[in-house]
């Protein structure tokens, strides 16, 4: 800085180096959209600029802040948080990022990509938990708004095109505040009614109008369903919570629609395919079987003229059946009065042999037994237990023992033993 003329004359370099430090004392937090997105090709930080309605604010981000940001970038609403800073040698202000954030709709996507991280580990999207929707529902209750686009596309596609079915409805608000809450109240009531099956629906929109479908919950009040349940909420490209955990996932009202009345489309589809081949090969059944027909009709007439005569028949088989049975009767006799002289003769004999085989073993065993062996001279001689002694090893000098034989026993002390 220079003074003429009492005049302060500052610099360019001076002015601009003033205000970066001004502006460096500014740190605060800024939302806006990402609308352009590069990085430096020489330096590890990228500029990005955030936008609203009526300006744009250039801004300057490390690597590691962009990384954070887990969704596509460019587009993407966010809240960051930093300082201005300006480049002396042009002048030019940006805002340093130094944390980032969703916001808006993205920290809407953020929460409900951790609830849905969430409730994945807890179980509530596996496959074993999802019940069957019945083939031939009768009770249904659509759980929507009344008077919908919704509502009016799937009674359209069902009830207007199959009369069978009883459709029934719970009337909810499905966006707003008292959304959640009316879910909260009314589905409860609608699983004890006894329905085959409960369809939650309505139209598409943002992430905040299908807010109350990915409240977590109304998602544990509709796993918790005893009555096989059908979710389908917005269109296509929406997901919601609640359809995860719904028993069956429906893109769209009308798909939710065909998926309930998929059974009776088929029988319908069935039913014509088997008018068309009904009708197609009716005629020919018809024509080529008039002369069978005829064929057949005169094959009845001499069955007819045969059964005429079939009484007699029927007695000359009576009578003959009852001589056959005499001469069976007779012969059977004979046959077990034989039978019966040769079964005692086999008997006696078998008998005879099996005492002669007793005798000879009787003999065997007397001769072997201890009291015979006793009778021809020989003794048992025990030690003072009881055992017998088999050597004389066995034996201890000034011990008694006991000695056996056929017809007593004694008790010796031992006085040597050679």
């Amino acid at each position: 800085m220079k003074v003429i003329e009492g005049k302060k004359i500052y610099t360019v370099s001076e002015v601009n180096y003033f205000a970066k430090q001004t502006l460096e004392e500014m740190t605060f937090w800024v939302e806006g959209e990402i609308s352009s997105f590069k990085k430096n090709p020489n330096w590890n930080f990228y500029y990005l600029d955030l936008k609203d309605e009526n300006a744009v604010l250039p801004c300057i981000a490390e690597e590691f802040i962009v990384g954070s940001l887990k969704r596509e970038i460019t587009g993407q609403r966010i809240l960051a948080h930093g300082n201005l800073s300006l480049y002396e040698p042009f002048g030019k202000y940006q805002f340093r990022i130094s944390k980032a954030e969703a916001a808006g709709e993205g920290l809407l996507q953020k929460q409900l990509d951790e609830l849905v991280k969430k409730l994945k580990n807890e179980g509530l999207f596996e496959k074993q938990h999802k019940k069957n929707i019945p083939k031939y529902p009768r009770k249904i209750c659509i759980v929507t708004s009344v008077g919908s686009d919704a509502y009016n596309d799937f009674v359209r596609h069902t009830a207007y095109k199959f009369p069978i079915i009883e459709l029934y409805t719970a009337d909810v608000r499905v966006q707003g505040i008292s959304a959640v809450p009316s879910l909260l109240k009314v589905l409860p009531g609608v699983d004890k009614m006894g329905f085959d099956a409960i369809v939650i629906t309505r139209g598409g929109g943002s992430i905040e109008d299908l807010a109350a479908f990915n409240d977590e919950q109304v998602a544990r009040l509709i796993f918790s369903l005893k009555t096989p349940t059908v979710v389908a909420i917005g269109h296509e490209a929406n997901e919601s919570l609640c359809e995860w955990v719904a028993d069956v996932r429906a893109s769209t009202p009308t798909d939710a629609a065909n998926i309930i009345t998929f059974g009776y489309q088929s029988l319908v589809e069935s039913l014509d395919q088997l008018g068309l081949r009904l009708k197609s090969n009716s005629a020919y059944y018809f024509s080529a079987n008039f002369q069978r027909l005829d064929h057949i009709f005169f094959k009845l007439t001499q069955t007819k003229n045969t059964f005429k005569d079939l009484p007699h028949i029927i007695n000359s088989l009576k009578e003959s059946l009852r001589r056959h049975e005499k001469l069976l009767v007779s012969a059977s006799q004979t046959k077990l009065e034989e039978l019966t002289k040769l079964l005692k003769k086999d008997f006696f004999l078998l008998v005879e042999n099996k005492k002669q085989i007793l005798k000879n073993l009787n003999k065997s065993l007397i001769l072997l037994s201890p009291q015979n062996t006793l009778s021809r001279g020989y003794s048992i001689t025990t030690d003072k237990s009881g055992r017998i002694i088999r050597s004389i090893k066995s034996v201890v000098v000034d011990e008694l023992i006991g000695v056996k034989f056929k017809d007593g026993s004694l008790r010796s002390k031992v006085i040597s033993k050679q």
